[in-house]
């Protein structure tokens, strides 16, 4: 009895394979792939798209780069693939993409540029000639990179599916879905997504805009601490006393320290941006202010050692008398207060300007300056 099975299952097996070449033989007689296999009742042929992203696998803001892993999803009707279930008993059959007409079809504004379709990719053709063919792969893909509100930047990047340049549109996008399946989340973005729709006179476009904001964490607190220290050491510069012998030293160290952030924050946000940004111009701004603090310190230091030098040969002759009678304390006492403020007197008119008066200024001018630049921020933010 198992013989018999055996037997009646080994003849239908190779009835069905000897049916299904003649069916490859038959099928591929007067079969053109180079025509667009448009219905005779029709002028357009129709395509049903599918776009799924599967993962972001890193948004290179530096190089204006996603890299995400796709699945695209094409689905057509081919006329001339049909054949008779009467005749031939399979569903659907397995082809190669070299066998039959493809549509050229790709994923926009990649990297790489056009991606070619590999000709021994296998599509599965059904009884009544719908053709499908799935390409998963990793694409690298042009964003619009946005640094103006760093760190709290949100940078935009087109998934979208396109057809290549036309004349003559003879196929079009009927239908488009899309589905997000990502496998994990990024500890750096929150991704959302809309779905976008262009259409140009040459080319058609579908899929979705992908926009990447930033998340607020400790690493953003990272990035907002130096700007601040660097304001308030170089604040602290001009209250630092000239008399201190480091005045000087601290305003260039700040200042130094300054343009080594500055250049390594230029290298980190790059300049693929559309707008500048606020962060670096800040930077900027701070980096020049520090050296002018630089400069006015050397200036303050330069009068401080004019002017107290001046003081010692200033000495009124009420001081030189009170020389003479040094056997009488309270004579001395009057006279060195009244040296001292003879003394005061005498800087005053000698000198227009003092260095404690020109750090006030100095002091007064930066924070007006800077208290500008955060109204001017905090306007263009809204």
């Amino acid at each position: 009895m198992k013989l018999i099975v055996a037997l009646i299952v080994i003849s239908i097996g190779s009835a069905s394979t000897e049916d299904y070449y003649y069916m490859e033989g038959e099928y591929n007689k007067g079969y053109d792939k180079k025509m667009t296999p448009v219905a005779a009742n029709e002028t357009e042929l129709s395509l049903n798209v599918t776009l799924v992203i599967k993962n972001i696998l890193e948004l290179d803001m530096k190089q204006g780069i996603l890299v995400s892993h796709l699945n695209l999803g094409i689905k057509w009707q081919d006329n001339n693939l049909k054949w008779d279930y009467s005749k031939f008993t399979q569903r659907h059959r397995e082809a190669y993409l070299s066998e039959i007409w493809y549509p050229d079809i790709q994923i926009c504004n990649t990297v790489s540029g056009d991606f070619s379709f590999d000709p021994y990719k296998e599509v599965t053709v059904k009884q009544d000639g719908f053709v499908h063919l799935h390409i998963d792969k990793i694409f690298k893909i042009y964003c619009r990179i946005n640094v103006k509100y760093y760190p709290f930047d949100v940078h935009e990047c087109d998934v979208s599916v396109c057809l290549d340049h036309q004349i003559f549109m003879d196929v079009i996008i009927e239908d488009f879905d899309f589905d997000i399946k990502l496998k994990a989340k990024s500890n750096q973005w929150d991704f959302t997504f809309t779905e976008t729709e262009k259409e140009t006179k040459d080319v058609m476009a579908v899929g979705l805009t992908l926009h990447g904001k930033r998340k607020v964490s400790s690493a953003t607190i990272t990035k907002i601490i130096p700007p601040i220290m660097l304001t308030l050491l170089i604040l602290s510069v001009h209250l630092l006393p000239a008399a201190s012998g480091e005045k000087v030293c601290a305003a260039i160290t700040i200042f130094l320290t300054n343009i080594v952030f500055l250049s390594e924050t230029e290298k980190i946000l790059g300049n693929n941006s559309q707008d500048p940004s606020l962060y670096l111009i800040y930077l900027l701004i701070l980096t020049f202010v520090s050296g002018c603090s630089s400069i006015e310190s050397v200036f303050v230091c330069k009068l401080y050692a004019q002017q107290t030098g001046a003081d010692i040969n200033l000495t009124p002759e009420i001081t030189r008398e009170s020389k003479r009678s040094r056997n009488r304390v309270s004579v001395i006492e009057t006279s060195d207060g009244h040296n001292i403020e003879v003394r005061d007197v005498n800087i005053s008119k000698r000198h227009f300007i003092n260095y404690q008066k020109l750090d006030k200024i100095f002091l007064s001018t930066i924070v007006i300056f800077l208290l500008v630049f955060y109204i001017f921020f905090a306007v263009s933010s809204s």
